[in-house]
């Protein structure tokens, strides 16, 4: 298939303080072996040398364009490239991560399987895991059987290493939540999975998620950005999504528990247990009132362990975590 009757993917690279790691994620774009692509580097008025490395990747391929904004935040980037895309698909890459040479073509080949809305892959490298799956299996899943996997998570929760049929998205209004601080790949995620006809899972690992950025906001404890950020995204999920297939909820449930021990290891990561009192109430209560009942949810045997040792001492359990 030449490059002329290949469907044109819009690839969204969200920008800010990654200039370490810049080059490595669009030369990696460059590279892919599908070539009719559209490359939109989202500078959300990064203070490093970023910007000026998009400009010169732009000049170097016209594939690639790059769109100057000021700080707004990673969900303003994705929708100022959402509103500028022009593919029939439409995929997110973060700008300290890259993927396979193969990363678009492998999630075309998905999508055409069954003609979803939504692809995904369950797998990534990371920085700490090099290894590919020696078999691919690819299924086909329903919303609520992937809403199910997105809130466990056996799929990676991130708006990235999936593609979206771009009608589908406009068709239904989806975008990300700018007020979010945190989980704002979740919320869209899940409600976009919700509404699609269905979703295409593979296995084969095409997308290298970086851990070990230092930068990253997410790698640094934050109470109010991380841990209250999360539990309003949560909230909000459960305010505006349909939960009321039994397998749905309970899986909702689980995210919910972990939630709460995620904002709870903030705080004492943090040593603000003074200042944030009743938050540490809150989180001690609901880690122990929904502790039992995830015995009987579909997770490990160890996870299922850590919830009866949550329901003794929800607080223990996190300062071990933290170890």
């Amino acid at each position: 298939m030449n490059a002329v009757t290949e469907p044109l993917v819009s690839i969204i690279v969200p920008i800010y303080n990654v200039e370490k790691y810049l080059d490595q994620c669009v030369a990696s774009l460059i590279q892919q072996t599908h070539h009719n692509i559209e490359i939109l580097l989202i500078d959300d008025g990064s203070p490093d040398n970023a910007p000026a490395i998009c400009d010169a990747w732009q000049h170097k391929d016209e594939r690639v364009h790059v769109l100057h904004k000021t700080n707004s935040g990673v969900s303003a980037s994705r929708n100022a490239g959402l509103h500028a895309a022009k593919g029939e698909y439409v995929c997110f890459v973060d700008g300290d991560d890259w993927v396979e040479p193969d990363f678009v073509e492998y999630m075309l080949e998905l999508q055409a399987k069954r003609n979803a809305d939504i692809v995904a892959s369950l797998c990534c490298f990371t920085s700490t895991d090099f290894h590919q799956r020696t078999q691919d299996e690819v299924s086909t899943i329903n919303p609520q059987e992937a809403m199910e996997l997105f809130f466990y998570p056996t799929i990676e929760l991130g708006a990235w290493n999936k593609l979206y049929r771009r009608s589908f998205l406009t068709a239904n209004n989806l975008e990300f939540i700018t007020d979010f601080c945190a989980g704002e790949g979740l919320q869209f995620i899940t409600l976009a999975v919700s509404k699609a006809n269905c979703v295409t899972v593979g296995q084969k690992k095409v997308y290298h998620y970086r851990t070990d950025n230092a930068t990253s906001a997410t790698t640094k404890p934050d109470v109010e950005r991380q841990g209250i950020g999360a539990i309003t995204t949560m909230q909000y999920i459960c305010e505006h999504l349909d939960l009321s297939n039994p397998k749905v909820r309970k899986a909702y449930n689980w995210r919910l528990w972990s939630t709460y021990g995620y904002c709870l290891r903030q705080i004492i990561a943090t040593h603000q247990e003074h200042v944030y009192r009743d938050l540490l109430r809150t989180c001690i209560h609901h880690r122990r009132s929904l502790a039992l009942p995830m015995i009987a949810a579909d997770i490990s045997m160890k996870r299922k362990i850590i919830a009866l040792l949550t329901f003794i001492s929800p607080t223990v359990v996190a300062k071990l975590s933290l170890r």
